[in-house]
């Protein structure tokens, strides 16, 4: 017998043992309970148990429940110094739990008594060469900067989208594009890109699926950054009235599924002592991160999001040092017990801050490479980036 057969035997030989004859020796929400708890790569694996689980596993629902339901990120970056290029990814769990005890030299590590190996990191090689967007619902959106063209992967599955239509049009190759952002409409269950394109040529719309761009309405006020940060069915840019003061700062809102916009206000009690803001989404939640003296700054987090009433200040970092303010800082994410993994734009270090304790020290995770570019915090998905491709062909 083949090992392939020899393997489909086992399988269904386990499945035999698992759903007997005379009675299920597991209950049937067990199984689906434990299978929920799993990380993406061992869900795959057990596909091939047997063909009951292989059904289960690819059903829409149980893709759609592991969403809901899973704990596991992962945090992804782009490695560009070599071609392919690729995307790593790191448990985030792992960044968490993997620590040092003080803080280190950017080239020397201290151990804690019974330190845990470097985390080894998963890589995904790419062809072309992309910039990572953002990432949703374990999807990340690729833009190629040659082609001005969007592409969608999940990084746990190794599954990609079809690459889009050009964001500039043929006959407009002196463009390019300014702002842009990625997202879930979640209306309209469809995943969107939009880019602004330069010299006043608008706002177009890719919704995947559809394979072609659709204009829609310009900024209402001009973004500060690049990237719309994605939460909630909207994207989200720092934008001001025109005096470019920080008092008249807010946020420029866009709604995925009318395609409108609104603003929703900053912290209102903070305003007046806000310097250098920036914008993030940290689990799940708008974050603006800002200077309120020389010696610290803050997080605030959107608990509601577009309720102005649920700012909250999450807490007050010291400057350690002049590269440890906010123009260097990215937060990524927080955990249960409030301590927050952030990424240094000039080194590329990672550092945990404890919120609850406070203080001036910071931990750093032991990794076996310095993390790539474009980071985003990913989520541990089964969602197919092809999900809403064959819809749409089977809807037509």
């Amino acid at each position: 017998m083949s090992s392939e057969k020899l393997r489909r035997a086992e399988g269904d030989s386990l499945c035999s043992r698992m759903f007997p004859q005379n009675g299920i020796f597991l209950p049937e929400e067990v199984i689906l309970k434990i299978l929920l708890s799993l990380p993406v790569r061992s869900i795959l694996q057990f596909k091939s148990v047997c063909k009951l689980w292989k059904t289960l596993i690819s059903d829409p629902g149980f893709v759609k429940s592991h969403l809901q339901t899973s704990t596991h990120k992962l945090l992804v970056s782009l490695v560009q110094s070599e071609e392919p290029y690729k995307i790593l990814s790191y448990p985030v769990k792992s960044l968490f739990e993997n620590q040092l005890s003080t803080p280190v030299e950017p080239d020397s590590f201290t151990f804690l008594e019974n330190p845990s190996p470097p985390i080894k990191h998963d890589s995904l090689s790419m062809i072309d060469r992309y910039i990572i967007i953002d990432s949703c619902n374990g999807l990340l959106c690729l833009f190629d900067t040659t082609l001005n063209s969007v592409i969608m992967c999940n990084p746990s599955t190794r599954m990609m989208s079809e690459m889009s239509p050009s964001a500039i049009g043929e006959g407009f190759e002196y463009l390019y594009i300014t702002h842009y952002g990625f997202g879930y409409d979640q209306v309209n269950d469809k995943y969107k890109f939009l880019a602004a394109r330069s010299n006043g040529y608008g706002i177009k719309i890719y919704t995947f699926g559809q394979g072609y761009w659709t204009a829609a309405q310009y900024f209402s006020r001009e973004p500060r950054r690049l990237l719309g940060k994605y939460v909630s069915g909207t994207l989200n840019w720092l934008a001001d009235d025109g005096s470019y003061t920080f008092a008249q700062t807010e946020i420029l809102s866009f709604d995925l599924d009318k395609e409108t916009y609104r603003i929703v206000p900053l912290p209102q009690n903070d305003i007046r002592n806000m310097c250098l803001p920036l914008l993030y989404v940290l689990n799940d939640c708008l974050c603006v991160f800002f200077e309120t003296s020389k010696t610290s700054w803050e997080m605030w987090l959107m608990k509601e999001y577009g309720v102005v009433e649920s700012w909250t200040r999450f807490t007050i970092v010291p400057h350690q040092r002049p590269t440890m303010r906010p123009s260097y800082v990215d937060p990524l994410i927080i955990s249960e017990n409030g301590v927050v993994l952030l990424v240094n734009t000039v080194t590329r270090k990672l550092s945990l801050y404890n919120s609850i304790s406070g203080g001036s020290d910071f931990d750093y995770p032991l990794i076996s490479t310095t993390v790539g570019y474009y980071r985003h915090i990913c989520r541990d998905s089964l969602v197919s980036p092809l999900r809403t491709l064959y819809q749409h062909r089977n809807m037509s």
